[in-house]
């Protein structure tokens, strides 16, 4: 009968990555081991899937094996001179490490997980678009949908939700793809490909349209995709088309900024906060009938970086809810926050506009 040994650390790894990406729920939490042109681990949170080409001869086998994460996480132990044996039976499947045994009865199920083939659209730096990602999709419902857009030649990611858009420009040259995915499994898909520690990944698309891979050394993951309607794509070329149209009208240091947010939402988070941005002063106010904060903190003015001369003395003012502008802050690293604005519309982004949130007036 077939079986085969892997180091403890690197299946402990393994089934880190797989714990991240199933979520939460227990049906779920689940690896499946199968034979297709080599040993490959399985798992999926319904949408997300991922596949380990795994380097352990075998003798081949049919069906799928399953075995629950949790079990296994409670069994193994990373240990750095300890191998984990696994057999495989017509019964079930039996685990071994040291002087530890663990026998499953749970005969394979006949059908493999699908092998998925994917047309390349473009090649990414693994950390830096996870990162945009995870700015992208900072506040969100579960049952929402984040956006995959090329508009000329570059790859953008958009959520909408509320009187908030968050756009993050990959500024890499992609191939053409309009999809949504759902946001729920981009979280589990943020959190798992964190842990892979490459560099860079291919982005792809299933023939179907129907799939957005990630491709890396050894692993193939993906996440279930669906065409954009014609409004909803329409929608979304009219937001990259409003990103691209700001302009920057102030910068403050982002901890100055942060701060303020962080405080005023923490005070009473079910009020708007007002912000009164001017040349050299940030107030921040949260009032109902029977309440009022305010905090002032002095900035330095605005000023063109190519001239170092001072070229806005006009007054901003916007009333936002703080939990998106808080979370979003939190994911950008730059010192400096670049404030933009275009007509009735103020956005907040690093000073390339790379990861930029949109708010429009509460009121």
């Amino acid at each position: 009968m077939p079986e085969f040994s892997i180091h403890s650390i690197k299946f402990s790894k393994l089934l880190d990555f797989c714990n991240k990406l199933t979520g939460s729920e227990k049906n779920k939490k689940v690896v499946h081991f199968f034979y297709n042109d080599g040993l490959k681990l399985y798992a999926s949170d319904g949408c997300l899937e991922s596949v380990f080409k795994l380097k352990q001869d075998v003798q081949d086998f049919s069906g799928a094996y399953a075995l629950s994460i949790k079990t296994l996480n409670l069994f193994i132990e990373a240990v750095e001179d300890q191998d984990i044996n696994f057999r495989f039976e017509k019964e079930g499947i039996q685990v071994k490490q040291n002087t530890e045994q663990l026998s499953v009865n749970n005969t394979p199920r006949k059908t493999i997980p699908r092998q998925g083939v994917f047309s390349i659209l473009g090649d990414f730096q693994t950390n830096e678009f996870l990162s945009g990602l995870d700015f992208a999709t900072v506040h969100m419902p579960e049952n929402d949908d984040c956006y995959f857009f090329v508009f000329d030649g570059l790859l953008y990611v958009l959520t909408v939700y509320d009187k908030v858009f968050c756009i993050y420009n990959t500024q890499m040259s992609c191939k053409n793809t309009e999809a949504a995915v759902p946001y729920q499994s981009v979280r589990h898909l943020i959190k798992a490909l964190g842990l892979l520690k490459t560099d860079s990944f291919r982005l792809g698309e299933s023939p179907s349209q129907d799939r957005i891979g990630f491709q890396t050394s050894g692993n193939l993951t993906s996440i279930c995709s669906r065409n954009l309607e014609t409004v909803e794509g329409e929608r979304v070329l009219k937001l990259i088309q409003l990103y691209n149209r700001f302009q920057p009208v102030h910068r403050i240091n982002r901890d100055v900024l942060k701060k303020g947010v962080t405080k005023a939402e923490r005070i009473s988070p079910n009020l708007p906060i007002r912000m009164v941005l001017k040349s050299r002063q940030l107030k921040f106010e949260l009032q109902s009938p029977s309440f009022y904060y305010s905090a002032i903190d002095e900035i330095e003015p605005y000023s063109e970086e190519s001239t170092g001369q001072t070229t806005n003395e006009d007054v901003l003012e916007l009333l936002f809810y703080g939990k998106y502008l808080k979370s979003a802050l939190s994911r950008i690293t730059t010192n400096v926050i670049t404030i933009y604005q275009y007509e009735a519309f103020t956005a907040f982004g690093d000073s390339e506009k790379q990861k930029m949130i949109v708010l429009t007036d509460v009121i």
